[in-house]
């Protein structure tokens, strides 16, 4: 018994050293990559992203539906994980199509096949009737966001299209600025995806443009007062890491100029460098401390994951191109990415949501640059 208690306590050595090694690799590695490696250039991001689609949607060993079964994992994790981890994968594929960044003939038929998985029973089945919409606003902005982006240019939309932006219309120049996504919670992060959906159905209504940009009209006359900033909670003014970063990449539908002015602010408040090295985004405004939640991931010195991986999105809404490489570069030392036959991973393939907003981000066309300075 004491031998095998030895061996098992050695084996668990083993197994810590090794892992610290490959954390001290990782370290150094990240280091050199995030101040001083080559920029890979925009087609080799792209491969890498075409990579981790491929990893989302086909692979593994699973006898039904990867993708599915990735985003039931996430569903267990927290109440969105099944429905943000089909939209961005499919927003993703859309955006890599739309950029000619891949070539295969079946790429297109993956987003209508993750609509389809989005609005079933399943991923509707968390969502009731909040904010005037059946299923609440966080629903219903990405599943309109996926059923945008599934349409093909010049076919006629589809029912369930029309319906959805009449929706969101209605529920945008409603009296209450944020609706709810579930009985009684708001956040504006997702009545802005919501907003930028809407813009987008001026595609076939001129109104709804106009509508979006009223609502964001009203929204600029509820800045949080300190940073200037949309707020990350209904109810309170102030604004964090995560979700300004999520928010940039939308308002640029609606209001490109305002989007920029946005992302000003985000640099100012919420850019840093984790251990003055690696560039990385705060969840909270300098000089200020805040628990991590379900929205930010852990907050380690003040750094948020989450919010830096989102943050590649928000730097290529607005053209800033060298402080999204930076980013990514960021999650290319930390992150941990495995490729094994054409399919690309991050942390060992255990978060995949992690895996799907990191594709958006890097998949978002990027914007051209502006002539602001960028620290």
């Amino acid at each position: 018994m004491v031998l095998r208690l030895d061996v098992t306590l050695s084996l668990r050595r083993v197994a810590v050293l090794m892992l610290w090694s490959v954390v001290l690799v990782a370290g150094v590695r990240g280091l050199w990559i995030a101040t001083a490696g080559p920029d890979p250039g925009e087609q080799a991001w792209d491969d890498r992203t075409a990579a981790q689609l491929d990893f989302l949607t086909f692979g593994g060993a699973s006898d039904g539906d990867p993708l599915a079964d990735r985003a039931d994992a996430m569903q267990r994790l927290f109440p969105e994980g099944r429905l943000f981890t089909l939209a961005l994968t499919g927003l993703a594929w859309h955006h890599l199509v739309e950029r000619a960044a891949v070539t295969a003939p079946d790429a297109r038929d993956e987003v209508r096949s993750i609509l389809a998985l989005a609005t079933n029973g399943p991923t509707r089945a968390p969502f009731g009737p909040a904010g005037g919409l059946p299923h609440g606003m966080f629903y219903e902005a990405w599943t309109a966001q996926l059923r945008l982006a599934a349409r093909r240019e010049g076919e006629e939309p589809d029912l369930a299209l029309v319906a959805s932006c009449r929706r969101l219309g209605a529920a945008l120049d409603g009296a209450t600025l944020f609706p709810d996504s579930y009985p009684g919670l708001a956040w504006p992060a997702d009545a802005v995806v919501g907003a930028s959906a809407l813009a987008q159905c001026g595609e076939l209504d001129s109104t709804y443009t106009r509508g979006a940009r009223r609502w964001l009209a009203r929204v600029r006359q509820q800045l949080d007062p300190e940073t200037g900033l949309i707020p990350h909670d209904a109810v309170r003014p102030d604004a964090r890491g995560s979700s300004t970063a999520l928010m940039i990449p939308f308002l640029a539908d609606i209001d490109p100029a305002f989007a920029r002015d946005q992302y000003a602010r985000f640099e100012a408040t919420f850019g840093t460098r984790l251990l003055g090295v690696a560039p990385t985004v705060r969840e909270y405004p300098h000089g200020r401390r805040g628990q991590g939640d379900i929205d930010s991931g852990p907050v380690v010195l003040g750094v948020s994951a989450p919010a830096s991986v989102v943050g590649i999105a928000a730097a290529r809404a607005v053209g800033d191109a060298e402080t999204a490489e930076a980013l990514r570069a960021t999650v290319e030392a930390a992150g941990l990415p495995l490729q094994w036959r054409g399919e690309r991973s991050y942390a060992l393939g255990r978060l995949p949501v992690g895996d799907a907003f990191l594709a958006w981000a890097s998949s978002l066309p990027l914007a051209e640059a502006d002539a602001g300075p960028h620290p």
